[in-house]
């Protein structure tokens, strides 16, 4: 350096600090107004292990007649205390001058002694005073009252003494609280030279000052004690010795309300330590925090404080001795409110601020001391422009080492406090961590993932067994339970039944189960479908209820590996028994569908599955039918006819009669809407009823709830026949004749309908009751036509008559039928017979012998029932015919053959014109008595001529019987009896001469 240099004048150069005021300007600049104004008084109150703090919103006006200063005056106004029970050290008092400089920097237990945070007063005030110990400050950082900082009076100075006894007006609000919050005299306080608390006074700013333009009235007041309010539950939770804070409003009247009252406990028999083996030093407590507003709330919770222990963190110690900093992280729990896991906030000490960077997604509040921002409002972070702040790193580090050993602590602890029944199992549960709470807040996630690291890949027992809660097993040893879109009743079906099989069934909420799945190390035993059928091939279902099983079947379903299914017993049917996954006949398991519905197999339904299964199981089922590999079958057509042919009532099917009894109050018959379901199934599905032949499906009457009902056999040889169908219908009495014949006629029902049934209920027609006639026992019919009445008979030739035609078989039959008479009155078959018309030419004479192959043809349906049986039909002429060869054949009597020749000369002028056959037989027939031998009507004379009777002897002329009637004699005429003269012969002649001279001779 030269010489001139030297000579010249030493010059100062450096930056110099700013005026006080500008520095506290930017104070209030970043630090926030509101309710985080009282916590740093709280922090303040904490360090001086004050146990009591009073807030009070005093809005009373005082005198300012006697002050010490007139520019006090404005000052005396509604103010904010806050009361401490501690007290000012000479310390404190040299240190709250010094603005912005931490007592806390050597004293790791403190959390920040009169720092910046206190400064925050200045947002409500511009002269903040504090009465404590042995003085009574007030702080003037505009220099406007005193002409300098602030004034401090002694109470051990007389004259201050004299002063603060004497000045009323301006220590009338320090009387007014000392009496209020440490119920004692101003003057005592001033004799005693002592006040055993601390009084911040905080006079409300009312005009704009160079400090702020921020006004305080009554409603900010409010504001500010709503937004402690917001967080007073949690406001105790972390601090070492405060323990009870109010909020107190005096009215401007005087009129004292306690707005809140806050206090909190620690149980002392209840406290669980770490042992010495471990990192970490621990503890873990219960604190209780009441809360008296308008109502009142207690709240219970589970505290674990933990410290790393020197040497385990090398660069954990480092930073915690540069920083003066405790590797200690607490954390709170609530045990007695309902919370959704994610309410979990950070505090340094106090609660941090309710906003989105503070809350964690954690189920546990986490205190710690942490680095926080210039306005104390946010943790730092090791981001893009604070990697190497100290305070960064070291939240960082307690954040990776500290804070998930204390929170497997808390859970340790929790699960012993459990056992000893101190609260409920879900508490513990509820203090994992839940990652669904956690989405875009990585780093809490990172620690959730490391406490899952220590919690289940350490075994640490921290699973409860499902059997016994109070007993914990770790991961390895752990069956976890499903965990997806199971029902609550499954679950604690599946529960049972593995706790039943003395499997280690743990009990896990959802949260717990997410994290297992989110934890990437582990690799659990789960129940899944598999798993489950394991233990039951194993185990057997004989010990699970049925409500149970059928919950177990859905389960084991989902997977879709039917054939895992093998020999379980677990099929449930509707009688609520249960049947096995095989393919044995005796496992049949049936599954209807609305198409084929139990319904139509009343007889099967002990064998169909429950009706009452979910959906989803149903669908199962039928898949597994479906696939074919047990006896379980999804019915359909095919399934009901083999089913209703196999499982017909027992009495049903050991009768061989065509009908059975339907007794619908019998439980071992099909109920009585069984039948009209029955038939809409076959209309539906079958053209034909080929496959249901033998089996009774036809109502032969009407349906009755309360009356048996006959129901007749679908056979292929039917006998049912319907006596009423469209416009036609039978007879009462041929319906009754078929009936006792061994038919069935099926009345009522106008619903049995179906396109193939007139294969087995014939319509009422002609060819029907001949079917019907047919197929039944021939003996059976002949018997009971010939019992039955004319009526009945004549109805039944009557409908037979309408047949278009026969044929052979249908004619071998109806001729053997006895359905006609002879002239007698004897009922015979047609069969080789001839039939006499009685309807034309003359009838006939009732002695005449007819002979029994002639039967009567006495109706047009006769007439039209013979024709139809190729019987030949025979006039009265033809009768003559068969009746005079009769007599040629010497068949005939001598009184049958008068009785015979009398009839057909008595109508010789009909019968001779209709048949010139027969009067060519009576000529030629010998039939009249003459000499002793029977000669022809024309060996006869007439005994009308009188030439005749006076020649020839009587024995020339036939019998009187012959001559009564002018009729019989004109019929003889025509057969040959001699009424001429002309027509005697020589030997007639001769005769009549030899008579006539043998006359003479004997005169």
């Amino acid at each position: 350096m030269s010489g001139k240099a030297k000579s010249k004048t030493r010059r100062s150069f450096g930056a110099t600090a700013p005026p006080f005021l500008d520095y506290l300007k930017g104070i209030l600049r970043r630090y926030p107004d509101g309710g985080q104004i009282l916590k740093e008084l709280i922090q303040n109150a904490d360090d001086a292990r004050a146990t009591e703090v009073i807030f009070i919103h005093d809005e009373r006006s005082y005198g300012t007649e006697g002050l010490w200063n007139d520019n006090l005056g404005q000052h005396q106004g509604p103010a904010l205390y806050a009361y401490n029970n501690a007290v000012f050290t000479d310390e404190d008092w040299e240190r709250i001058q010094k603005a912005g400089r931490s007592g806390k920097i050597n004293d790791p237990n403190k959390i920040g002694r009169f720092g910046i945070g206190f400064n925050s007063v200045y947002h409500i005030t511009d002269v903040p005073s504090i009465f404590s110990s042995g003085h009574l400050g007030l702080m003037d950082p505009q220099e406007e009252i005193f002409g300098d900082k602030g004034f401090l009076w002694f109470l051990n100075d007389p004259e201050d003494q004299e002063s603060l006894m004497t000045m009323q007006d301006q220590f009338q609000p320090y009387r007014d609280i000392v009496l209020l919050v440490g119920k004692q005299e101003w003057s005592k306080i001033i004799e005693n030279q002592y006040f055993p608390g601390t009084i911040f006074r905080l006079p409300l700013r009312n005009k704009a000052s160079e400090i702020s333009d921020n006004l305080y009235n009554s409603d900010k007041m409010v504001d500010l004690f709503d937004s402690f309010i917001a967080d007073a539950d949690l406001s105790l939770l972390f601090l070492k010795s405060v323990n009870s804070v109010s909020l107190v409003h005096i009215s401007e009247d005087g009129t004292v309300n306690t707005r809140l009252e806050v206090k909190s406990s620690e149980p002392k028999e209840v406290a669980l330590k770490q042992g010495d083996e471990s990192d970490t030093e621990g503890l873990t407590r219960f604190k209780l925090v009441t809360l008296n507003s308008e109502e009142q709330k207690e709240t219970k919770w589970l505290l674990t404080t933990c410290t790393m222990k020197k040497d385990k963190v090398p660069n954990l110690d480092v930073l915690a001795k540069k920083l003066s900093f405790l590797p200690r992280v607490d954390l709170a729990f609530p045990l007695d409110e309902q919370r959704d896991g994610s309410h979990g906030r950070l505090s340094c000490f106090l609660p941090l601020p309710n906003n989105e960077s503070n809350k964690t997604g954690l189920p546990v509040h986490v205190n710690a001391c942490f680095g926080l921002t210039d306005n104390r409002r946010h943790i730092k972070w090791q981001e893009e422009d604070q990697k190497h702040d100290e305070h960064a790193l070291w939240n960082e580090l307690l954040v990776k080492e500290v804070l998930p050993q204390a929170y497997v602590l808390l859970i340790q602890d929790a699960i012993t406090l459990y056992q000893q029944s101190s609260f409920p199992l879900s508490s513990v549960y509820n203090l994992w961590p839940d990652v669904t709470q956690m989405r875009h807040k990585d780093k809490w996630l990172n620690v959730a993932v490391d406490v899952f690291h220590h919690l289940l890949n350490e075994d640490m027992a921290v699973l409860s067994l499902a059997r016994d809660e109070t007993q914990f097993i770790p991961l390895s040893e752990a069956v976890i339970p499903c965990n997806g879109p199971t029902s609550l009743d499954t679950l604690f079906a599946i529960k049972r039944t593995l706790v039943s099989c003395g499997e280690n069934l743990v009990s896990l909420p959802a949260n717990v189960l997410r994290a297992i799945e989110v934890y990437p190390h582990t690799n659990p035993k789960h129940v899944t479908p598999s798993f489950l059928r394991k233990v039951l091939h194993r185990s057997g279902v004989h010990n699970i209820n049925k409500e149970d099983k059928l919950c177990i079947l859905e389960y084991i379903l989902s997977d879709g590996e039917y054939k895992e299914l093998e020999g379980l017993q677990l099929l449930p049917l509707s009688d609520g028994s249960f049947k096995s996954f095989t393919n044995k006949e005796e496992d049949t398991a049936l599954i209807d569908n609305k198409d084929f519905p139990r319904m139509l197999l009343p007889y099967c339904k002990n064998l169909f599955m429950r009706h009452d299964l979910s959906s989803t199981c149903t669908a199962h089922l039928k898949e597994v039918a479906k696939i074919g590999i047990f006896k379980v079958i999804n019915v359909d057509k095919n399934h009901v006819v083999q089913y209703t042919r196999k499982h017909l009532p027992q009495d049903w099917k050991q009768t061989e009669r065509r009908l059975v009894t339907w007794d619908t109050n019998n439980s071992h018959h099909p109920p009585l809407d069984w039948l009209q379901e029955f038939w809409r199934f076959l209309n539906s599905h079958f053209n034909e009823l080929t496959f249901f032949r033998d089996i009774p499906l036809i109502p032969v009457s009407p349906l009755s709830g309360s009356q048996c009902v006959s129901l007749a056999k679908l056979q292929q040889k039917t006998t049912l026949i319907f006596q009423k169908r469209g416009q036609s219908s039978l007879p009462d009495q041929l319906a009754q004749l078929v009936t006792k014949a061994g038919g069935t006629v099926v009345r009522g029902n106008d619903w049995l309908k179906h396109v193939d049934l007139e294969t087995y209920v014939l319509s009422p027609s002609p060819m029907s009751v001949m079917k019907v006639l047919m197929n039944l026992d021939f003996q059976h019919v002949i018997s009971n036509v010939t019992c039955a009445t004319k009526t009945a008979r004549e109805e039944l030739k009557d409908c037979l008559s309408h047949l278009d035609s026969l044929s052979g078989p249908e004619k071998d039959f109806l001729i053997r039928l006895p359905l006609f008479q002879t002239t007698t009155g004897s009922l015979v078959t047609a069969q080789s017979k001839q039939a006499l018309v009685l309807t034309t030419g003359p009838g006939l004479a009732p002695q005449l012998p007819v002979p029994d192959s002639v039967i009567q043809c006495t109706t047009e349906a006769d007439r039209r029932l013979l024709q139809l049986l190729k019987v030949n039909l025979l006039g009265p002429a033809e009768v003559g015919i068969i009746l005079v060869d009769r007599i040629k054949q010497g068949a005939c009597n001598s009184q049958d053959t008068e009785n015979i020749m009398t009839w057909i000369l008595q109508h010789g002028n009909i019968l001779f014109s209709q048949n010139q056959s027969l009067k060519n037989r009576c000529k030629e027939l010998r039939f009249i008595q003459g000499k002793g031998e029977l000669k022809r009507a024309s060996d006869f004379f007439d005994p009308r001529v009188k030439n005749f009777k006076v020649i020839l002897e009587s024995d020339f002329f036939p019998p009187s019987v012959y001559t009564e009637a002018t009729q019989i004699l004109e019929s003889l005429l025509d057969l040959g009896l001699i009424n001429k003269e002309a027509d005697l012969t020589p030997e007639h002649l001769l005769y009549a001469t030899t008579i006539i001279e043998k006359k003479k001779s004997e005169l």
